[in-house]
């Protein structure tokens, strides 16, 4: 009874591989480098029907799915049978070469010779329909790499590059197979060469498209390194600075921006952003781009800060690339907070920043530091030209001045009660941030529309001399 290979482990398989014994071999090799491509691929396709993606995907899950059915009901079941069949036919020829070799009688030896010829043919045929079936997983593994998961691109491009390689041994197998023929079967060496030079168009055709999956992650990891790089000399360009001013920080704060706008396609593998404004979520870039965790689910205990006990807002760890928000602010507040850590990350070096509650724009921070890191959240999340047109459209003018005109507008009083109300300038803009209707005009505040609390916009709208008391 013939042993079944497949019932071993892998270590034994892989040994079995390597004793130097024609049982299992190169053909059942290439058997079972398709298996294992074939199998790579149902993997591929079962993440890419996962839950959290499927929606991603679902312009060509239907045909991924169709071709994980052929995989799993046609293509792999007669790989598994050709990888026994090899090794079996293939010890039916070797035992046909040493019947032939033993024999002393010419006659009988060449009747065997003859013998061991047709056993070789079978020998042929079953790397030949190998072959076939693995150009099949080569374009299925095509199809998964440019359109099925894309994190799982390590596992489609093995799968791809394993079945091609599997239909190189096979051509090479049945090439060398038909050296062993005479002039005799010149029909049968014919008719099999034909197919082994469509089989190398086949080949020659697929090992572009191995080139060409190969050089499509290439191009990406370097243009991913482009982009670090610019970003490390843009940081470095800031660091650099014995004193760095607010517009230098405002100065950074658009540059990294637009440097995150222009590798948005480096950054974002899945729904990538389609304006500016989407990529000021400084949550997503500290995770995107600088390779943090972020939490914003605990309740984070109070710390000692400068020899203060303080209830604590965030936590940056830069060691251990980790960033904490406290569950208990408002979406706001956190927001600011995240560009207050993200700021952190890009231009401090301190292993580990307690933030105290509220941290909303609304006190300016007396340490550098924090200073800077409020002043970079603001720019951050405040770009000085979105604020300005925003400010613009919704208020009529570049500048806001109370005069009877611009009051009446805004609270439908006069002058003096605006006064009343409002104080001084700051409390103007803080009128002006919430403001939710102008001139009979209802919209969103510019807080809201930016996302951050009222002070801070409040602040930014003072910092940027939009309002005049």
């Amino acid at each position: 009874m013939s042993e079944d290979l497949l019932e071993l482990t892998t270590r034994k398989l892989l040994e079995k591989f390597g004793a130097g014994n024609h049982k299992p071999g190169s053909g059942s090799a290439a058997a079972f480098q398709g298996m294992i491509s074939a199998q790579l691929l149902i993997t591929v396709i079962e993440l890419t029907n996962g839950l959290k993606h499927r929606h991603i995907y679902s312009k060509d899950l239907p045909v991924l799915l169709k071709m994980q059915q052929e995989i799993s009901d046609r293509i792999y079941p007669e790989l598994e049978k050709l990888f026994l069949e090899d090794s079996v036919q293939f010890g039916k020829t070797i035992e046909s070469r040493s019947k032939r070799d033993r024999q002393r009688d010419l006659a009988t030896k060449q009747k065997l010779a003859l013998s061991a010829l047709d056993e070789l043919k079978v020998s042929i045929d079953i790397p030949s329909v190998i072959a076939d079936l693995c150009i099949e997983l080569s374009d299925i593994g095509a199809f998964v790499f440019s359109n099925g998961f894309k994190a799982a691109r390590g596992d489609s491009q093995v799968a791809l590059s394993g079945a091609v390689s599997a239909v190189t041994g096979c051509l090479s197998i049945v090439r060398l197979n038909l050296l062993s023929f005479g002039s005799t079967e010149y029909n049968y060496i014919e008719r099999i060469n034909v197919k082994c030079h469509a089989l190398n168009d086949e080949l020659e055709r697929l090992n572009r498209i191995v080139d060409e999956s190969i050089e499509l992650l290439a191009l990406l990891v370097d243009s991913k390194t482009a982009f670090y790089q610019q970003l490390d000399q843009l940081v470095k360009g800031v660091k650099s600075k014995s004193i760095i001013t607010n517009a230098d920080i405002e100065e950074f704060a658009s540059g990294f921006q637009n440097l995150v706008w222009v590798n948005k396609e480096s950054v974002w593998k899945l729904n990538m952003p389609t304006q500016p404004s989407d990529i000021l979520n400084p949550s997503d870039i500290l995770q995107k781009v600088l390779g943090y965790g972020y939490d914003d689910t605990k309740e984070l205990e109070q710390a000692y800060v400068d020899g203060r006990l303080i209830d604590t807002a965030g936590i940056i760890d830069q060691e251990n690339k980790m960033v904490w928000i406290s569950s208990h602010i408002t979406p706001q507040v956190e927001n600011f907070t995240a560009a207050h850590e993200l700021a952190h990350a890009l231009l401090h070096d301190q292993p580990v920043m307690h933030r105290d509650i509220p941290l909303d724009g609304s006190k300016k921070s007396k340490a550098p530091v924090e200073y800077q890191a409020d002043q970079f959240a603001a720019a951050f999340l405040m770009p000085r030209k979105r604020v300005t047109n925003a400010f613009e459209n919704l208020f009529g003018s570049g500048i806001f001045q109370i005069d009877a005109n611009t009051t009446f507008k805004l609270t439908g009083s006069t002058v003096t009660d605006l006064h009343k109300e409002c104080k001084d300038i700051h409390g103007l803009c803080s009128r002006l941030a919430e403001a939710e209707s102008y001139d009979g005009e209802f919209f969103t505040s510019l807080a809201d529309q930016f996302n951050v609390s009222r002070a801070a916009m409040a602040y930014r709208l003072e910092e940027l001399g939009l309002v005049k008391f």
